[in-house]
Parts: C-alpha cells; structure tokens; sequence
C-alpha cells in the first residue's frame, strides 16, 4: 500500500480547561479553577493525525523521548493507528501546554518545554534509512525549528528519495528546500523569507510567491488566513484561492491541516489548484473548533462546493 510519510517534531498539546472568576490576590493575574485535562498529538503528530481523519495510512519519523511525554506520545498514536518510528537523543519530548478559560474559550497562558539541538549525522543516516526502506509515495515535511531538519538530513534525504516532498517550512531553515516539490510558507514566514514587508494584497503577494518559486525552484503556496491562499506553480501558473470565511476560535493547529489535506489531494490526483481549494475548505473548518483539532473527510464531503 502507498504511504504518506510525516517527518518533522511531534509535540505533546496538553491542554489545561477551567474557570476564571477571580484575580489572583498575589499578582494581578487570572486564577483558573481546573474542570479537565486534555492531551492530543501536536506538531508533525497533528499533521498525522489529520491524515488520519482523511482516511490514509500515515507513518511519522520524529524524535521522541522515553519520557513521561513521550509515553503519552506514543499512547496516542498507537490509539490513532498511527504507525511511527522514533529517534530518542536523549532531549525531552516536546511540550506545549495550554490554559484555557471555559466560557470564554480564551486562551491565558502556553507553557513550551522544548530543547533545540540540531540533528546528529548519525541519527540522519538512521532516518534517512529508514525512509529509503519505506519507499512512500509522498513526503510531507513538518518543520518546527526544534532541530530535527537539518541541511545534513536534507542532503541526505534528496540524495536517496526521488519521489514529491511537501514542505511546511521555518525560514531560518528555507536554503534546506530548494528544489523540493512545494513549499508553503504562510505570510508572515514569506516576509521573513524574503526580507521584505508584503503587503496583504493580490498583487503584492503574487510577486512575492513568484519570487520564492523562482529562487527555490519549487511550487509554491502562500496561505493568507481568512484571505485564503495564493498558489504559484514552476508551469508559471497564478491562482489566488479565497477561503470561507468563517467565526474563527482558534487558529492553532489550521497549518498542520492545511499541509495535510494539501499532501491528501496530491497523493490522490488532485491537480494543485484544486487541492489547494481542498486545503483552504479543511482549514476553515478547523478555525471554527477549539483546540488541535484535526479534520475529518466526512467533514469535507458534506461542505457545500
């Protein structure tokens, strides 16, 4: 069977739930009363996840710990079917936890337990490896800036797989992209891309995506928020998409859904423009929901077109 392969940083998304009635008489900061306790699959584990949701089969490479986080990691994927392979360097699992004001759906406060190491040679060569051994049909890169993708990784990996790599990229680490089959920055990692303001406009960010296209000679798509996405194809082709708009609760997570429905649609013949209108519905529809919440494709099929 195909497979789409996951690579980037999984986190742990712990999400603390409770009710705020009063300030805190010792500083001049809310006090939450605790009513529930969450955990789901965050970072390159969310884009899995929403794979997941739109019925593939996905395999995440990630570095994760044997810690507490990691064990919890590791549960919830296993619950989702999630098939993985780890690499453990000792650094401790990625954690963002956030607290939640009930009834405000508001969000008070994101507490990040996180080290940034680049990557070993050694332990790219194992990935490397092991990607060569899977042989998937796509690869969707997940990149946080946690280390993991190194210029190393990706030399290594361009070398040995000749299939379509998708990235969601950091800027710092934009010269590991060239010539990858796409690239989606959202605006504000295209400015930090190019070094320059963009103004939110057609004009402006059509230049823009052409300009990134060009210089990294790969397939580029800007998303815009609520304004949708811009898509520039290496055929020279311009599309600006707009997306649905919709009552927006939380953002968090809408890339990683974006990039996933995007690998989704390509994998199954989707034509790009296409599967970046098919990206833009699924983003819309995860913005309107709190917390890392991934898409179903149920959810995409009862859409109206």
């Amino acid at each position: 069977m195909s497979k789409i392969l996951v690579l980037g940083e999984v986190m742990l998304d712990y999400y603390t739930y409770g009710v705020v009635e009063r300030i805190n008489p010792e500083a001049p900061v809310p006090v939450i009363e605790v009513k529930r306790e969450e955990y789901t699959l965050g970072g390159a584990g969310n884009v899995a996840k929403n794979l997941v949701g739109l019925k593939e089969n996905p395999i995440l490479i990630s570095i994760c710990n044997h810690d507490e986080a990691g064990i919890k990691v590791r549960e919830l994927a296993r619950n989702l079917g999630i098939e993985t392979y780890f690499i453990n360097d000792s650094r401790p699992t990625i954690v963002k936890h956030r607290f939640i004001a009930l009834g405000y759906n508001q969000q008070l406060l994101r507490v990040d337990k996180e080290e940034r190491t680049p990557l070993s040679r050694e332990e790219a060569d194992k990935i490397v490896e092991k990607i060569s051994e899977i042989n998937p049909e796509i690869i969707v890169i997940s990149d946080y800036g946690k280390g993991l993708i190194t210029p190393c990784l990706m030399d290594k990996l361009k070398q040995a797989y000749k299939g379509k790599i998708l990235v969601d990229p950091k800027p710092k680490n934009i010269e590991n992209y060239r010539n990858v089959y796409l690239i989606k920055p959202n605006m504000k990692e295209a400015r930090m891309i190019l070094g320059e303001e963009i103004i939110n406009e057609d004009q402006e960010v059509e230049r823009a995506a052409r300009k990134i296209m060009e210089k990294y000679n790969a397939n580029i798509v800007i998303t815009r928020g609520d304004k949708g996405a811009t898509l520039a194809t290496l055929k020279g082709e311009i599309y600006h998409l707009k997306a649905k708009t919709r009552q927006v609760h939380d953002v968090s997570g809408a890339g990683d859904t974006f990039i996933a429905t995007l690998t989704y649609a390509i994998k199954n013949g989707y034509s790009l423009k296409q599967a970046v209108e098919l990206a833009n519905k699924a983003a819309s529809i995860v913005v309107g929901k709190l917390g890392t919440v991934a898409i179903k494709l149920e959810e995409l099929s009862l859409q109206e077109e």
